[in-house]
């Protein structure tokens, strides 16, 4: 053993590894027993935290998985045992990855997670890859295809456009815990894996990737696991961030298709619920005071370390983390290491200060009492007095120190693919509480404010011919029964039928806009397509592995197919999966998957095996639910773009 720590050590002594924006990792061995063993690891906010040198060296623990696709580039997550370094080798043959990306930082801030993006690739191509830590290869061989693009579509003649066709897969909900679902195996994926990994060109998972465990984790024994001296700022601030760090990892460990599928398909993710807590409602409705509303930005942060950095985003700023002071009876907030004047406050959420206890982040209603910080609610920024203080909307109610606060992010943003828009949107940061004994109250909305007059502009400025709007929760179909343990029945609804104002007033405006918009949701633990109106569908698609809902408790009683209304407007289920109410709750295990091909061209080529794109008059999309079980299909829809003759005169 001695003879290995001494190689070891001379191959590593005075090892300095250089990170951007000043970061530095020190690898300084000890050279004796009473050297101190530890090399540092710096960072912007947490300046230097020591790490044990008699660690195994560092490895990959968790990936790869991929985001981010475009025609020419990928971007490949991984995590790493310790701060450090890892790069991908990657080419179009397995046996061949010749091209070797940028080295990719770990941190401690961010579970040792980090991101490189691939340059340079070709079009429509399958490439291999693989990560290496160490000069070694890590972790499982994987492979990828990036998208069309036009300029490799094109022909003058018969596609001037350079349209092409291109594949996703859609769903939600997927909790590994048996007692919610069908458990640790997932056939879904299993048929995913097996089906589709290399005919879809990217996947989009609609929020519930992660159902709560290990919520309470202690930050002790994280900052053990990990071998520092002491816990980055963020963990000092929020501590049960560590708690939904584990919760990814535990996902990751024991979701082996789960893995597997995002090795070799890109993603986009949206959060719901369940990736911050159950049930978690308005994070914007300044005043309010619970446990769950004031747990999204440690949510959201943890959130954007493992899934959410496959996104594109609006904005750019994160969660700002701090502790302040407040005195009883006055109205700012001060924290002298904050600097608020070069802060993009009106860029970003809501303000606020966290509840505090070890137990903040775990989904049990038990826990949903007064045991908070007295000073935890949700707060309006009415003022920035000066670059350490903040006047808020309202005065705090005790006087107190070193309180852990957060300014939230703006977590939405969109996507072009050939001719459709995608717009991933954000329906739990910037919601207002809604009530459901006045669900058509005037001006009570679900994406704030900003975000509504983002999308709408966007889209109206968009020469899209299709628009997928990427909603976590049902549009149309209510969300009102408990649907598991832990509800607060009195007020209980997660969907859009909360919140009827600012639906019909979207509805409006996209009728008024004139093209095909499909809103993709998930949440309700069941599939179903449904015709708003002739421009509007909505298709809600899952659940991968929960366990179903049941419409009569769960979805006001919705039938299987056929007219339905709820609130102001009727829609018409063209088609649903639907669980019958004389089952018990674990014989409710029916998981369902959806792919979406978007047909422009058809291939013509003057010789067989060749490529030649013609452009269809009349561009398509194909909704095909499959059933999780079993892979087969259950239920396909084609919607066309509308022809000329069909438009409405004006």
């Amino acid at each position: 053993m001695t003879l290995r720590v001494s190689l070891l050590a001379s191959l590593l002594l005075a090892l300095t590894i250089a990170l951007p924006g000043g970061l530095t990792v020190n690898h300084c061995w000890a050279q004796s027993a009473t050297d101190s063993p530890i090399h540092h690891v710096g960072d912007p906010q947490d300046k230097t935290i020591a790490i044990a040198v008699n660690r195994d060296p560092i490895r990959l623990t968790h990936g790869p998985m991929l985001g981010q696709p475009s025609a020419t580039s990928m971007h490949v997550w991984a995590r790493t045992s310790n701060p450090g370094q890892f790069t991908v080798r990657y080419g179009v043959a397995a046996d061949q990855l010749t091209q070797q990306s940028q080295p990719g930082i770990t941190s401690l801030s961010h579970d040792n997670t980090g991101v490189v993006q691939l340059h340079g690739l070709t079009p429509d191509t399958k490439y291999h890859y693989q990560v290496w830590v160490n000069e070694r290869p890590h972790g499982l061989p994987a492979s990828f295809r990036t998208l069309p693009n036009a300029e490799s579509s094109r022909n003058e003649q018969y596609n001037p456009e350079g349209l092409f066709n291109f594949r996703f897969q859609i769903g939600s909900c997927a909790n590994q815990n048996p007692l919610h679902g069908i458990g640790h195996r997932a056939p879904t994926y299993e048929h995913l894996n097996q089906d589709w990994a290399d005919k879809v060109h990217f996947h989009i998972m609609n929020g519930d990737w992660l159902y709560e465990e290990l919520r309470n984790y202690p930050p002790e024994a994280w900052r053990l696991v990990q071998g520092a001296d002491r816990v980055p700022r963020v963990v000092d601030i929020a501590p049960t961030i560590v708690g939904v760090w584990e919760n990814y990892k535990l996902y990751l460990d024991r979701g082996n298709d789960l893995a597997k599928w995002h090795r070799h398909v890109p993603s986009y993710f949206t959060f719901d619920d369940h990736e911050l807590v159950n049930d978690i409602w308005g994070s914007a409705e300044t005043g309010k005071r619970h446990r769950r509303t004031v747990f999204r930005d440690i949510g959201t942060q943890a959130w954007f370390d493992y899934l959410g950095w496959a996104n594109p985003t609006e904005y750019q700023h994160p969660v700002h983390f701090g502790k302040a002071t407040m005195v009883a009876g006055s109205d700012l907030l001060h924290d002298s290491e904050a600097d608020f004047t070069k802060m993009p406050l009106d860029e970003m959420g809501t303000l606020h200060v966290h509840w505090g206890t070890t137990t903040a982040g775990v989904n049990d209603i038990t826990l949903d009492d007064d045991s908070g910080h007295k000073n935890s609610y949700v707060y309006d920024i009415a003022e920035v007095v000066d670059e350490h203080t903040l006047r808020l909307h309202m005065p705090a109610k005790v006087s107190d120190t070193g309180i852990s606060y957060s300014i939230g992010r703006r977590s939405y943003g969109k996507k072009r693919v050939g001719n459709c828009e995608f717009y991933f949107v954000d329906t739990r940061g910037d919601r207002d509480m809604h009530d459901v004994k006045d669900r058509g109250k005037p001006g009570v909305s679900m994406l704030g404010k900003p975000q509504r007059e983002w999308l709408l502009r966007s889209m109206k400025e968009s020469d899209a011919d299709f628009f997928f709007v990427i909603s976590t929760v049902p549009f149309m179909i209510p969300h009102s029964g408990a649907g598991g343990f832990e509800a607060d029945n009195a007020n209980k609804e997660e969907a859009w039928t909360g919140f009827f104002d600012e639906r019909e007033a979207l509805i409006d405006e996209w009728e008024t806009i004139g093209k095909r918009v499909f809103v993709m949701t998930g949440d309700l633990h069941n599939s179903f397509a449904i015709k708003v109106t002739d421009n509007v569908y909505e298709f809600c698609c899952g659940p991968h592995n929960s366990v179903n809902h049941v419409p009569v408790n769960d979805e006001s009683d919705r039938p299987a197919t056929g007219k339905f209304k709820f609130g102001p407007r009727e829609c018409d289920i063209l088609w649903s999966s639907y669980i019958l109410p004389d089952l018990p709750r674990l014989e409710r295990l029916y998981p369902h998957f959806c792919v979406v091909q978007v047909n422009n061209v058809f291939n013509m080529p003057q010789q067989l095996g060749g490529k030649r794109l013609v452009a269809y008059p009349h561009p398509q999309v194909v909704f095909q639910y499959f059933d999780g079980r079993t892979g087969e299909l259950a239920y396909a829809h084609s919607i066309v773009l509308p022809r000329k003759e069909d438009a409405p005169s004006k």
